[in-house]
């Protein structure tokens, strides 16, 4: 009896390890099958993304400058080598012309226009040069969308001064105190792995900004892994302003500490802008640059440009005696843009407004 339980036993030990390896093989065959699988869909996708999803030349380019944090790439139409929305400019051929300087945002850049011509700071520079009678001024468009005032002051110091401009243009609008429209990765180099595959960045993309994903991935992503908000290569997008915020800020990126990394924190709220103005203002008082500022100015940001020593003509001095949307801008959705016509009616009444306040002639 011993000797059969003996038998029985080393059977079923046998039986159990057969079993234990055919299950370890199907795994194993199981898994081999997946990687396989995926790494053919993979593979697949990686190369039909290539041939068939052919993508223009962007409109932004992470900057080395952390301040600007993202500029306008000098490979896209219409910008210049200077990374600025207008034509070629031999700096050697304006050295003696009157330069204006006009920085600020996707107003400024004129973003709902197609054509460098059509915007306002170009009407700017027609309607003086017209009226002059000779071609005396240059006006230099350094506006870049989204943009806020910390950027805009550092545009100032690393890109517009060294023009030596005679007048500074600084247009405000609403979002000014909030964090730019787009923020360099925490993790740069990750950052740069992820996009060496266009396939997972655009599988990626179309699941998180799907309306599926929208609404139930995008805020929680944006919470836990912000780097995961993936736009392009070297720069990521923003969580979206606070379910409480104030309509007319609410299209816009966030401006709270607890939506935006520290890192960027020092864009953020009416305190910072304060600063900033003041910083914007002393520069050009120490070059003896004169100050104009336009835009969405209300009276309380009127008198605080004023006692920093900026002269004012509003957008809404402008139209006063008009309707907005006549001209593309609706009231209604800060986020909306001038038309050709609405440029054409910027560029032109601030020409006549700086033809009637400010010295205009050739550098000597």
């Amino acid at each position: 009896m011993l000797a059969v339980k003996g038998a029985s036993t080393s059977a079923g030990v046998q039986a159990v390890a057969i079993l234990l390896k055919n299950f370890k093989r199907k795994i194993r065959d199981a898994i081999i099958i997946f990687l396989i699988i995926s790494t053919s869909f993979f593979a697949i996708g990686e190369i039909l993304v290539r041939i068939f999803k052919k993508e223009p030349p962007i409109m932004f380019v992470a900057s080395e400058n952390q301040k600007l944090v993202y500029e306008l790439n000098r490979d896209f139409n219409g910008i210049n080598y200077f990374g600025m929305r207008d034509k070629e400019i031999d700096i050697n051929e304006i050295r003696d012309i009157h330069k204006i300087a006009v920085i600020g945002d996707s107003h400024t850049y004129s973003i709902n226009v197609k054509n460098v011509e059509d915007t306002f700071p170009y009407h700017i520079e027609e309607y003086l040069n017209k009226n002059m009678g000779q071609r005396i001024v240059k006006v230099l468009n350094f506006g870049v969308p989204g943009y806020n005032t910390a950027q805009e002051l550092e545009v100032l110091k690393s890109k517009a001064l060294m023009f030596q401009p005679k007048l500074v243009i600084l247009q405000y609008h609403i979002n000014d105190t909030h964090v730019c429209n787009y923020i360099q990765p925490e993790h740069k180099k990750l950052n740069l792995l992820i996009h060496k595959s266009k396939f997972l960045v655009t599988l990626w993309k179309n699941i998180l900004y799907s309306p599926f994903g929208k609404r139930f991935l995008l805020e929680w992503v944006g919470e836990k892994f912000p780097d995961a908000l993936l736009f392009q290569e070297g720069l990521v997008g923003t969580r979206k302003a606070a379910d409480d915020e104030v309509p007319a800020h609410k299209p816009h990126p966030p401006r709270t500490k607890d939506r935006v990394p520290i890192r960027y924190h020092y864009m953020l709220g009416e305190e910072n802008w304060l600063i900033h103005i003041h910083d914007f203002a002393h520069l050009c008082k120490q070059r003896g640059i004169l100050l104009l500022a336009t835009g969405f100015i209300d009276e309380e940001q009127k008198t605080i440009l004023l006692k920093e020593g900026f002269d004012v003509y509003s957008f809404y001095e402008i139209f006063q005696d008009k309707d907005v949307r006549d001209y593309g801008y609706d009231p209604d959705n800060t986020k909306s843009h001038f038309n050709a016509q609405g440029c054409y009616v910027v560029g032109t009444f601030l020409a006549d407004y700086i033809q009637k306040h400010y010295a205009i002639a050739k550098d000597q």
